[in-house]
């Protein structure tokens, strides 16, 4: 990405190109040209924006939250001497260029690059062998308009009332070492997050695990990831309600346990066996009540002290989705864009611009040999932006190539410290209200 931006400088010294094919990886033109199959309008008129600006813009959209849609496309595509800028100006101009491209090129782009990326493993990437992913749902308001509250509903339409704002539900799959996304499902606020998730388990390669919370422990979900594949295992906490009779214990508190679905989720999804045999693991922590871990890990080859530990790396795409919504998108939760086909895109224009960032912090890991999670995401960031901005302005272009070096060297330097995490124990807080709420009845008018 960042050399397509900076060999608009060179069109006088081509020679200086090759210094940056380090960069060339990132998005190549041959994602680029393949995405755009997926639209009729690859072939526009000198004076719109190409499809290649386009895609600039939607993720210049997340990496500079902080300025309009305008300041972000006077940065990143005015460049081209084929635009004309004062078309480009009108925000109308933008928002006819973004619904012609569509959301499908994008989330097409998000998906290529979000598995090469994470292709690229660094040593401290697995766990026993085992590639290790997380899902977990999050939500995203969206601009009040009607054509988005008809699409994605929000937060108590049971009821007479509304939320404030439209609300749409992401159910994501996390590389739990890198933090890159590599999947996700998007919909409305009434999704079902297991429907969500079992759109996302078949991007798991073999030899993984999959940790979830106890809201993803379904029978036909997680029987599905331990049924496909070659050692897809997964780990999630047991529901209070699962009953399971014992049929082998490893130890005090580690069992082999076999399940009776009922005919009911079997006639839903007939592939389920009538008995599911699965592991069971109990643990306490001091100040906390005994949990139950249910998991596909066999007892022969993982332990349950290891299995123990593991699970709390989920917490993980918890620290991600942090990551997005405080940093990446400066606490702003609400995404800009009025019409459906456009929140979709912008959503997976985010989604890229974060792993982007992600993917730096991995080339820097790499080369220091830690995990890429203890990589500052919001320094990565703020490095990244503001190395990229020095070296358009420069004057002195063979100074680039040295930058551009450096821009993985700086990154290095912060390291996040390893801390254990203090646990709590989860409390509800009174959420005081000073107005009543918005209800379905119209004001009264006063004189």
């Amino acid at each position: 990405m960042l050399q397509e931006e900076l060999c608009c400088l060179f069109e006088d010294a081509p020679e200086l190109e090759g210094s940056f094919a380090a960069f060339s990886k990132e998005i190549p033109d041959e994602w680029l040209r393949d995405a755009f199959q997926l639209t009729n309008t690859v072939t526009v008129r000198r004076r719109k924006l190409l499809p290649e600006d386009v895609i600039r813009l939607i993720i210049g959209m997340s990496l500079m939250r902080g300025g309009s849609i305008q300041s972000v496309a006077n940065r990143l595509v005015l460049n081209s001497n084929e635009l004309d800028n004062s078309k480009l100006a009108a925000r109308s101009s933008l928002s006819n260029a973004r619904q012609k491209l569509g959301y499908e090129p994008v989330e097409w782009l998000f998906n290529q690059s979000a598995q090469c990326w994470d292709s690229q493993h660094h040593e401290q990437s697995k766990w026993f062998g085992l590639n290790l992913y997380a899902i977990d749902g999050t939500m995203f308001r969206t601009e009040d308009t009607a054509e988005c509250r008809e699409h994605f509903g929000s937060a108590n339409t049971a009821t007479k009332k509304e939320s404030g704002y439209p609300v749409l539900k992401m159910t994501s799959l996390m590389n739990v070492r890198s933090h890159i996304m590599i999947k996700a499902a998007v919909g409305g606020y009434r999704s079902s997050e297991i429907t969500m998730a079992s759109q996302l388990v078949d991007a798991v390669p073999n030899q993984s695990v999959i940790i979830m919370d106890k809201l993803y422990h379904s029978a036909e979900l997680l029987n599905h990831i331990e049924s496909t594949g070659e050692q897809r295992h997964w780990l999630t906490p047991l529901k209070e309600n699962v009953n399971y009779q014992v049929l082998k214990s490893y130890s005090e508190n580690d069992w082999l346990v076999e399940r009776t679905l009922d005919h009911r989720a079997r006639q839903q999804s007939p592939k389920l066996p009538k008995k599911w045999v699965i592991r069971v693991i109990q643990y306490q922590i001091k100040g906390h009540k005994p949990k139950l871990l249910a998991t596909s890990l066999p007892h022969d080859v993982y332990s349950a002290e290891d299995i123990i530990k593991l699970y709390h790396e989920r917490w993980e795409i918890e620290l991600g989705y942090r990551n997005i919504k405080s940093s990446l998108l400066e606490k702003a939760v609400k995404l800009r864009s009025k019409k459906v086909g456009l929140v979709y895109q912008e959503l997976y224009g985010m989604l890229i611009a974060y792993n982007l960032v992600r993917y730096e912090a991995l080339l820097a890991a790499n080369s220091i040999k830690v995990r890429p999670s203890r990589i500052s995401f919001k320094t990565t960031l703020r490095i990244t932006l503001m190395d990229y901005w020095q070296m358009v302005m420069a004057d002195n272009l063979q100074s680039l190539p040295m930058r551009l070096k450096d821009l993985t060297e700086t990154i290095k330097d912060f390291v996040v410290p390893e801390q254990d995490r203090p646990s709590y124990v989860r409390a509800l807080k009174i959420n005081p209200r000073k107005f009543p709420l918005k209800g379905s009845q119209p004001d009264k008018t006063f004189p």
